[in-house]
This record gives structure tokens, sequence and C-alpha cells, in this order.
């Protein structure tokens, strides 16, 4: 996804990019990118560059409570600010400097960072995920098991005692 600098006319330029998946390279197994839509604003003045872009992502995403893959969308926009003056340049992850002689913008990086910044803290398939069993480890959401579930974790017994004890409440669960 190159933005040719010379190309550009004074002002407002548009692109639209639909970059191929194997383009965008997230380095995590757990996350693809499946399509991407990106429209980019590019505002050329003399010194500066400043490219905004609107994207939406449709991942595959590795579900962290019963371990399959599904897809969701992620809708995202960032700024980024392009100058080839140092006393502009804002040393920060929005601000890039450019090197005179600089033929062309590469927008990958940014589109890579705005993925990987707007990707959900945890990856679950849905709010009623029911993930593995923990003792046969079936697939709960597809198949239900025969597995007895232990509602109360023995190594607290100890502490279950003390509290039935203390406060005369027969359960704790």
């Amino acid at each position: 996804m190159l933005v040719r600098i010379q190309s550009l006319k004074n002002g407002l330029n548009e692109f639209k990019f639909n970059p191929d998946s194997t383009e965008i390279e997230l380095n995590d197994e757990s996350v693809g990118v499946v399509k991407a839509s990106i429209s980019s604003n590019v505002d050329n003045g003399d010194q500066n560059i400043i490219v905004t872009n609107d994207i939406i992502v449709k991942v595959s995403i590795e579900c962290e409570t019963c371990l399959e893959k599904y897809e969701t969308d992620l809708e995202d926009s960032y700024t980024v600010f392009y100058t080839s003056e140092e006393r502009m340049f804002d040393n920060d992850e929005m601000s890039r400097l450019l090197n005179r002689n600089t033929q062309e913008i590469d927008l990958t990086e940014g589109l890579r960072e705005a993925i990987l910044v707007s990707l959900p803290m945890r990856f679950k398939c849905s709010i009623k995920c029911e993930g593995l069993c923990d003792q046969c480890g079936v697939n709960l959401n597809i198949k239900k098991c025969k597995c007895e579930k232990v509602s109360f974790d023995p190594r607290w017994e100890g502490l279950k005692k003390i509290f039935q004890e203390k406060t005369g409440v027969n359960r704790l669960n």
C-alpha cells in the first residue's frame, strides 16, 4: 500500500486500498486478516503530509475459551503526520520523519498497528461460549459431556471449615 509522493497534488488526495491478506502480517498465530478495506485521505502540504486512514478489517481469531476459530469485524480510524522538517517532527508513534529523497509512503505498518490496537482484550467467540470441559476437553458448545462437575475446589476445604465455624453458614460455593 504505497503512496507515491510525486504523484500527489497539493491539498486533499483520496485513495482506496483492498490489500491482500498476505500483505498484512500480524506475527500472531491466533489472529489472521481475512479481508481489509482502507480509505485514505492524504493532505499534501509544502513540507508536511497528513494521512488519515479509515479501516474496516475482517479478522479470524482463535477463541481463548473453546479454541475454535471465528471471524469478527474491526473498524478504526487513525492519522499519521509525515514531515521532512525536523523542527516539526514530534517523536511519537503518529509522526514520521521523511527524508527529502523519499519517493513514497508505505501505509502497511500503520495499518498493522491499527489492527493490533483494535483487537479485543479477550478473544471470545460469543458471550455464551461455554469453553472446554476442564476434565475431558470436549467443546461444551457442541456436545455435553458426562463428567462430574465439582463446584468447590477441595484445596479450600480447610478454609471452608473455618468459615463455617466462625459464621455458622453451612455452605460456601
